[in-house]
């Protein structure tokens, strides 16, 4: 009997629907973990996972079969306990039938784990613009920015104490995610949220205001926020008219809070959370320093992180 694995074709983070491909007897896999027991190649069901969720299921042929449940953590980590109780193993290595290569298929894993909507056209081109290229040094750098569009890079937020950090965090997430008080420190610890700017996922952070201070647990936090920082590729200052900027070695945008009272000359943007203006604005321009448009719309092609050999004709 041919080994039986599980593969996780959608990011391992909460979505609408998952993908799970089974592989290797699937006839009978599908038999033990769901309501029906005739499969017919091709055809899709709505199919009941021993109670775990409702799930659409298709048996491609009688060695590969796609599964998709909800996409919530909690339906994750049950069906990942049931594959386990009935010694189905999980795998990283997906197979693509319809793959026409290697790179092919190294092309849709990516797609399949890629966070960000603006990956998909890209990714669907580069086998034809990977096959036989060896990469360049500018190559190699336009990965390394590209590369952000699969892996949600880190964005965070710093300035002073009560300059409204906390309130443009929670409009940016669209939700409360950061406590917001005038009380100077109310930030203690670093919030991190996952959000869309424009098309690009990345995790961003509001950090707790650099400050001295006799309270212990409160320096912790800075220490921790301080690494954070240290792993960000964009540092967002914020400061109001009343406050200065902070000083980062960090590639940075300086964005101004509070523009309904008064703009700060020296932003790149000056927004307020409050009233909405200019937040549109500062997605894009989130998005823009971290994958610039000349690095999105370039036709070179895209040495995306895998298993393949783009020399090899």
């Amino acid at each position: 009997m041919s080994k039986r694995t599980w593969t996780l074709l959608t990011p391992p983070s909460q979505g609408a629907i998952a993908i799970i491909q089974l592989a290797g007897n699937v006839t009978t896999t599908l038999s033990q973990i769901t309501s029906r027991s005739n499969w017919i190649d091709g055809r899709l069901y709505l199919v009941d996972i021993l109670g775990i969720d409702e799930a659409v299921a298709v048996q491609i042929n009688n060695q590969l079969a796609h599964i998709m449940p909800h996409g919530g953590m909690q339906i994750l980590r049950k069906l990942a306990k049931l594959f386990s109780e009935l010694d189905i193993e999980q795998t990283d290595e997906p197979q693509f039938p319809e793959a026409q290569d290697e790179i092919d298929s190294a092309m849709l894993r990516t797609l399949s784990i890629a966070e960000s909507q603006l990956s998909v056209e890209l990714l669907l081109k580069q086998p034809d613009k990977l096959r036989g290229v060896t990469p360049l040094e500018d190559d190699l750098n336009r990965a390394t920015i590209l590369n952000h569009l699969i892996y949600p890079p880190k964005v965070v937020l710093l300035g002073s104490p009560n300059t409204g950090k906390s309130t443009l965090m929670n409009s940016l997430t669209k939700q409360d995610t950061s406590i917001v008080h005038d009380l100077p420190g109310a930030t203690r610890d670093a919030v991190g949220a996952r959000i869309n700017c424009g098309g690009l996922v990345l995790d961003l952070y509001d950090l707790p205001g650099f400050r001295d201070s006799d309270d212990a647990i409160e320096q912790e936090a800075i220490t921790i926020a301080k690494k954070i920082m240290t792993e960000a590729v964009l540092t967002i200052l914020i400061a109001d008219e009343t406050h200065d900027w902070f000083e980062t070695d960090n590639h940075a945008i300086r964005i101004a809070t509070k523009s309904d009272i008064k703009d700060k000359a020296d932003s790149d943007l000056c927004v307020s959370a409050h009233t909405g203006e200019n937040m549109e604005a500062l997605t894009q321009l989130i998005r823009d320093a971290i994958v610039p448009p000349k690095v999105l719309k370039s036709d070179k092609p895209w040495f995306f992180p895998g298993s393949y050999s783009p020399t090899d004709e």
